[in-house]
C-alpha cells in the first residue's frame, strides 16, 4: 500500500479512538462491516472511496480535495482543531443539566435575563479544559435555587456569578498554557537549480 493510504488509515484509527468508539460501534454508525474497518486500519485492504466516505461521516470528518498550495494553511487549521481538549462524560452531563435548568427558567424570567444567562453558560463551556463537574454542579444548584423564586433579580445575580467563574477559568487557563515556539507564516522552497 502507498504512504497516502497508510496515512489515511492511521488518521481514521486516531479519529475513532479520539471519539472513544470501538470498531464495532463505528461499524454500526458507518454501515461498514467491522472486519473491513479492521482491515482498513491495518492497511490490509485497498480503501474504497465509498467506505472512506461512510467512515469519515460517522467520525464527523469531511473529505475534500484541496489545492496543494493551500495545504499548509489547511494543516494548520486541522492541528489547532485537533488539539482542542475533549470534554469528559461527567462534565458533559452537568453542562446538559445546566442547559435544561436554563430552559426551565425561560418560562419564569424575562427573555433579556435568560439570553444573558445563556450567553454566560456558553462562555464557560468554551473553556472545557478548565471545567470541573463539581464547579458545574454548583452552577446548576444556583440555577435550581433561582428556579423556585423565578425573579429577574436572582437570574441577574446568577449571571454575575457565572461571569466571575468564567473569568477565573479563563485566567487559570491562560496561566497554565505553555508558550509555543514561533513558527514562520510561510517558508521559502529551496532552489531546484542547484
Amino acid at each position: 500500500m502507498s504512504y497516502g493510504t497508510e496515512h489515511l488509515a492511521a488518521r481514521l484509527k486516531a479519529a475513532r479512538e479520539a471519539k472513544r468508539l470501538s470498531q464495532r460501534e463505528l461499524s454500526a454508525l458507518a454501515g461498514v462491516p467491522q472486519s473491513h474497518i479492521s482491515k482498513i486500519e491495518n492497511n490490509a485492504v485497498d480503501l474504497r472511496v465509498s467506505s472512506l466516505s461512510s467512515i469519515a461521516h460517522a467520525l464527523d470528518l469531511e473529505l475534500m480535495l484541496v489545492p496543494r498550495k493551500a495545504l499548509p494553511a489547511i494543516q494548520s487549521i486541522v492541528r489547532s482543531v485537533s488539539s482542542a481538549p475533549v470534554i469528559n462524560a461527567a462534565t458533559q452531563r452537568e453542562i446538559d443539566r445546566i442547559r435544561e435548568k436554563v430552559d426551565a427558567l425561560a418560562s419564569h424570567a424575562s427573555s433579556a435575563s435568560i439570553d444573558n444567562l445563556q450567553r454566560r453558560i456558553r462562555e464557560i463551556t468554551q473553556i472545557p479544559s478548565q471545567l470541573d463537574p463539581d464547579i458545574l454542579q454548583k452552577v446548576r444548584r444556583t440555577l435550581e435555587s433561582i428556579e423556585s423564586s423565578g425573579s429577574n433579580e436572582a437570574v441577574n445575580r446568577a449571571v454575575e456569578n457565572i461571569r466571575s467563574l468564567r473569568n477565573q477559568l479563563a485566567h487559570r487557563a491562560s496561566s497554565q498554557e505553555t508558550p509555543r515556539a514561533p513558527r514562520p507564516a510561510y517558508r521559502l522552497e529551496e532552489d531546484q537549480d542547484g
